[in-house]
């Protein structure tokens, strides 16, 4: 909840008032716990999530707000682009499966593709995801590190596709989860 005030001033100190798109990459709290703040607190264009449900405080309050204030809502999968207008394009490119055991594999997984510009944001998708996605042109500049640098993604074979020159990892320093692990 604190994260979505955070996210919230600092966009309103950009002089903004309007979200376009909103991709709330996976139901769990720590991508999510604030949405729906910033969804009540902007003008939101349209909400692409994957099709899957939680019972968490944090997704039904969200799902408030976007049936409150009639915010059209999409589902993020494989294929599904969002936006291709000039030198930018932003397409989702999994979940790829509707069936997967672990509710990281669910992430939205978005490509943005501006000039000869690539950013690959991962959610918290997995090795099994990773590997899904392959087939794609995964090479990205720069590339959000999939599930907060986690021993679970970063596969040595998409992290070669991805050929990142920089690699951002979000994660707060002496988490209870060792993130990022050694391995990665």
């Amino acid at each position: 909840q604190e994260n979505g005030t955070t996210v919230t001033h600092y966009i309103q100190k950009l002089s903004y008032d309007r979200i376009d798109y909103v991709v709330p990459t996976h139901p769990h709290a720590d991508h999510i716990g604030g949405m729906a703040k910033v969804l009540a607190s902007f003008d939101i264009g349209a909400v692409y999530m994957p099709n899957k449900e939680h019972t968490s405080k944090a997704f039904e309050t969200m799902l408030d707000i976007i049936e409150k204030k009639s915010i059209p809502l999409y589902t993020a999968k494989a294929g599904v682009t969002v936006l291709d207008e000039g030198k930018l394009r932003i397409e989702i490119l999994s979940p790829v499966s509707e069936s997967y055991k672990d509710l990281n594999n669910y992430s939205a997984v978005v490509k943005i593709t501006y000039g000869n510009s690539r950013l690959l944001f991962t959610g918290d998708a997995e090795k099994l995801v990773e590997k899904e996605i392959l087939p794609n042109n995964l090479q990205a500049q720069i590339l959000k590190v999939g599930h907060h640098g986690s021993s679970t993604s970063s596969g040595e074979e998409f992290l070669q596709a991805v050929a990142p020159q920089y690699a951002v990892i979000s994660c707060a320093k002496n988490n209870e989860y060792g993130h990022p692990h050694a391995e990665t």
